[in-house]
């Protein structure tokens, strides 16, 4: 019985990465159904739940898991506890996507002053909650988002390295920033760096790599190039539409970029 839950467990978490979030939500379901909220391991697969959860756009369900995570861990491991000061970001995330900014930006707030007090400016969990505080003050329009993205961009990339998926994110975070600002050539330059090295660890079908290229089509389009714009997300499109499916939340999601962009 325990190796099939452990296999269950382990398939949940490669669909996960491998960015099947419909097939990795399914298995941590069935999972957390004979789960124990008492072991730490079963907190951290409700985190990991959650984001199977996120990448199906379904933020309400993500956040009631990181409650339970959240709550878990800070008795079991304490507020200080790296794996509590991340389940915190993410709970931040999912506030975010629906709109609480208020409440997002008290929670990675708390997460980088307590992760900054108890285990340093430069720890994962830490740097991992001041991206989710420099998202939140980029989608606020915070007047200090753009030097804040810029700081965590340098101090990421220097601790933990352009490899690691919080790099990635900070330069997804740029990008945006950039493209708002008017500065596109330097944001198709990070569009284009963040396209290569998502489709070397990733693939060239995975969620994300299709959102960093849908991404640069924004940039192209923001920038006048309308026509290669129009032809990137087509292209975008068609290849989200049959590896994820016609449903799925980032193909709709390039289905409006397309809308906007034909304009």
């Amino acid at each position: 019985m325990e190796t099939l839950i452990d296999d269950e467990r382990n398939e949940a978490e490669a669909a996960l990465n491998e960015g099947d979030f419909a097939r990795s939500a399914q298995l941590f379901s069935q999972f957390l159904d004979h789960a124990n909220d008492e072991d730490t391991q079963t907190l951290a697969i409700r985190q990991k739940y959650a984001l199977a959860l996120y990448g199906l756009a379904d933020y309400t369900a993500g956040e009631a898991q990181l409650h339970q995570a959240v709550a878990g861990q800070e008795r079991l491991l304490g507020p200080d506890h790296p794996s509590t000061l991340v389940a915190l970001a993410r709970l931040a995330d999912a506030l975010g996507e629906q709109q609480r900014w208020l409440e997002a930006h008290a929670l990675a707030h708390e997460a980088v002053r307590r992760g900054t007090l108890a285990l340093g400016a430069e720890h994962e969990a830490t740097l991992s909650s001041r991206l989710t505080l420099a998202w939140v003050l980029y989608r606020t329009g915070h007047e200090d988002a753009e030097p804040f993205i810029r700081e965590t961009a340098q101090i990421i990339d220097s601790v933990l390295g352009r490899n690691h998926r919080d790099s990635w994110a900070t330069h997804h975070l740029l990008i945006e920033t950039l493209r708002d600002s008017g500065r596109h050539e330097e944001a198709a330059a990070e569009a284009h760096d963040v396209i290569a090295t998502r489709e070397q660890h990733q693939g060239a079908s995975h969620p994300h790599t299709l959102r960093a290229r849908a991404d640069l089509a924004l940039v192209l389009h923001a920038a006048g190039q309308t026509s290669e714009a129009l032809n990137l997300i087509e292209e975008v499109l068609d290849l989200s539409t049959r590896a994820l499916g016609p449903e799925h939340p980032y193909t709709t999601r390039c289905k409006t970029d397309r809308e906007m962009i034909a304009v």
